[in-house]
């Protein structure tokens, strides 16, 4: 019964537009890091041997992760935010003024002369419903029946003291409760200004998490994540890292872009979510993909094997490897014309018994078509296509 309570109530919640993020001020790019980041999440879901997980986007905050995509028990909701440089302001984060330090304790002396203490304002929480904090307290809020925290993560910190004399700027993750006095207090009057006569409000269920992802190099920790997880399920595609993170940005693109009223907890599953069983299809469908690095190693050793010469060997290895680099840039107009001269000389030049009179013939005619190319570049540039070829003819 409760599962199916939870169902309805993540329906209900998910429906309400004033509950559901869209990319943040940082446009494309916030949507891009918010993206990646749940890819790096599924990785850390599956490696820790997580029985299911649904991640919902856009739905409630940036991400909801539930732990079942037909009966969820929990749900965690999350705040990705994306920010260039710097460290998160305690006013950005809460709309409210951070509590300064007290007062420096004067000699009587001192005391005597100076201007009778002024009285402290009392606090403003006007900017507290718009602000980051303020926003995942009420979407926690909105839940009754699940079992609900909330995540603020980023790849910048911020620096406020923690009741143990500790800083949030060496101390993360963190629960909001955990820091100091006045912080806490000033927080938990904020957010019950926010549902006056409510229950008081319950700080240990909102973190603050950072995470290791630069803006600049959005892809990275994924990649690492899918090498080590590839590494540990299916070794023989673990050179497939990049494909497989890209992959799964592709899933997961267009369900960050439907915000549609769902009728029924399936459909919102179906229209927003991705679940551990479409991960694992994911991986799946890599695996019945051949490894084009191997296949690449395969061409080596049997050029090797007819007598190449190891100091080609390698300079072509070296060669292909900055050949790789540049096609997942997107390539330049004379790779793409190398690429296209060599798909045309495959389909007229059937494959030899042997492969090194095939590669051999096959550098002839480039080097008269490319002839600023070096050997080991255009050896490498043919094989590679040749290879894509193999694996997929059209």
């Amino acid at each position: 019964m409760r599962s199916t309570i939870g169902a309805s109530e993540l329906l209900s919640v998910a429906n309400n537009p004033k509950y559901s993020e869209s990319g943040g001020g940082h446009g494309a790019k916030g949507v891009d890091f918010s993206r990646i980041w749940a890819v790096f999440r599924m990785m850390e879901l599956e490696k820790a041997n997580e029985p299911d997980f649904l991640l919902l986007f856009e739905s409630v905050q940036d991400v909801a992760e539930l732990d079942s995509v037909t009966a969820p028990t929990r749900v965690k909701v999350y705040q990705v935010k994306k920010k260039d440089s710097g460290t998160w302001t305690w006013s950005v984060l809460t709309g409210t003024s951070e509590p300064k330090a007290p007062p420096v304790l004067l000699t009587k002396g001192a005391k005597a002369k100076a201007a009778p203490p002024k009285l402290p304002k009392a606090p403003d929480f006007k900017k507290v419903p718009e602000s980051v904090l303020g926003k995942l307290h009420l979407s926690l809020n909105a839940f009754t029946a699940l079992p609900v925290e909330g995540v603020f993560l980023s790849n910048q910190g911020c620096d406020f003291p923690l009741k143990t004399g500790s800083s949030t700027a060496t101390t993360m993750p963190c629960a909001l409760s955990d820091l100091a006095a006045d912080h806490v207090q000033l927080l938990t009057d904020a957010f019950a200004s926010l549902s006056p006569g409510g229950p008081p409000p319950d700080l240990t269920r909102i973190k603050l998490q950072k995470v290791a992802i630069h803006p600049d190099n959005l892809s990275a920790p994924a990649i690492e994540a899918a090498l080590d997880l590839l590494n540990e399920r299916s070794p023989g595609h673990a050179g497939q890292a990049k494909a497989f993170v890209e992959s799964l940005l592709m899933k997961i693109s267009p369900l960050t872009r439907r915000t549609d009223t769902c009728l029924s907890f399936d459909e919102l599953v179906k229209e927003r979510g991705f679940s551990r069983g479409s991960f694992i299809a994911a991986l799946a469908a890599l695996e019945a993909v051949p490894d084009r690095n191997a296949l690449f190693n395969d061409w080596m050793n049997q050029l090797q094997a007819e007598g190449l010469d190891f100091m080609t060997i390698s300079s072509v290895r070296v060669a292909a490897t900055r050949a790789q680099q540049e096609r997942l840039i997107g390539g330049t107009a004379v790779s793409r014309e190398i690429e296209d001269f060599c798909d045309a000389w495959i389909a007229a030049n059937p494959p030899t018994s042997k492969l090194r009179p095939f590669v051999e013939a096959a550098l002839a005619e480039l080097k008269v078509q490319f002839s600023a190319h070096r050997d080991n570049d255009l050896i490498a540039r043919f094989i590679m296509r040749a290879i894509t070829k193999c694996v997929d003819p059209n």
